[in-house]
């Protein structure tokens, strides 16, 4: 039904959608943030407000994975999910059990494709260090980047106080492309943990466009608090173009995505 919905909405809203124009690509975006950027000739395609520092909710994920991947921790050793990964902020459906003990690999691709915010906690809880040197890692990494306007105190995004820019965000979406995991995880439509000890847990991705393959998305992360508003970063092919997309503080929950469809149709239309 709502892949139905989703291809309904894209004919009914691109059929006639312009290329882009200069002087007016930002009048035909809803996110209050939004930058569109083909990251192989660095031409701004899109700009809205690139610059303005906002909470990003769980785009955090992103930095949390990366950080994983370069702790030279073993990705088959087991973890297992305990009460201290509660996130009490959260209100998402699908949750991890307590007691689950799965690799590190395995909760790795939960945390990215669902926003699991237990299996990210698990993951930095698991730290050499723990939490707190696991956070400092990825405003490490923020820093190495060039993400002067990015900072992190928890790994979830749950807080609004993790905050960054487009500009910074597209940074780390090039970042997050030299992870071949990364790029696979984030992209896995959807994923039953199976453990021995409790009934099949069901996972999907968090993004419907990667779920109804209508884009060729390379690397992507949703995210939601209330102080960021609805979230999407995503890097495409498009026409043989490797096109970044950031869209944040969208009202509405499928207006990112809308917003990410108008620029692949628009993209789609130029010669």
């Amino acid at each position: 039904m709502y892949k139905l919905l989703i291809a309904c909405a894209l004919a009914l809203t691109f059929t006639d959608a312009p290329v882009f124009a200069k002087g007016r690509q930002a009048e035909d975006f809803h996110s209050n943030i939004a930058y569109v950027v083909d990251v192989d000739s660095g031409e701004v395609l899109v700009d809205r407000n690139s610059l303005a520092i906002s909470p990003i909710a769980s785009i955090s994920k992103l930095m949390a994975s990366i950080v994983v991947l370069e702790s030279g921790q073993g990705l088959a050793e087991p973890l297992r999910i305990e009460r201290e990964d509660i996130a009490r902020q959260s209100s998402a459906k699908w949750k991890l059990k307590v007691g689950t003990e799965i690799s590190r690999m395995r909760v790795l691709r939960v945390g990215l494709m669902s926003s699991e915010n237990r299996a990210i906690n698990a993951l930095a809880r698991s730290y050499v260090g723990g939490t707190g040197a696991f956070v400092a890692a990825m405003n490490l990494k923020a820093k190495e980047l060039g993400m002067a306007h990015t900072h992190f105190i928890e790994p979830t995004g749950l807080s609004p106080q993790n905050v960054s820019t487009a500009q910074d965000l597209v940074l780390l979406l090039q970042e997050s492309m030299r992870y071949p995991l990364i790029q696979e995880f984030s992209t896995t439509e959807k994923f039953n943990v199976v453990d021995g000890i409790h009934a099949p847990q069901p996972f999907v991705n968090t993004n419907p466009i990667v779920r109804n393959e209508i884009m060729d998305v390379l690397v992507q992360k949703t995210g939601y608090i209330a102080a960021a508003g609805r979230c999407l970063v995503m890097e495409a092919k498009i026409k043989g173009r490797n096109i970044a997309m950031v869209f944040l503080q969208s009202n509405g929950k499928n207006t990112r995505f809308k917003d990410a469809l108008f620029a692949k149709a628009a993209l789609e239309k130029i010669q």
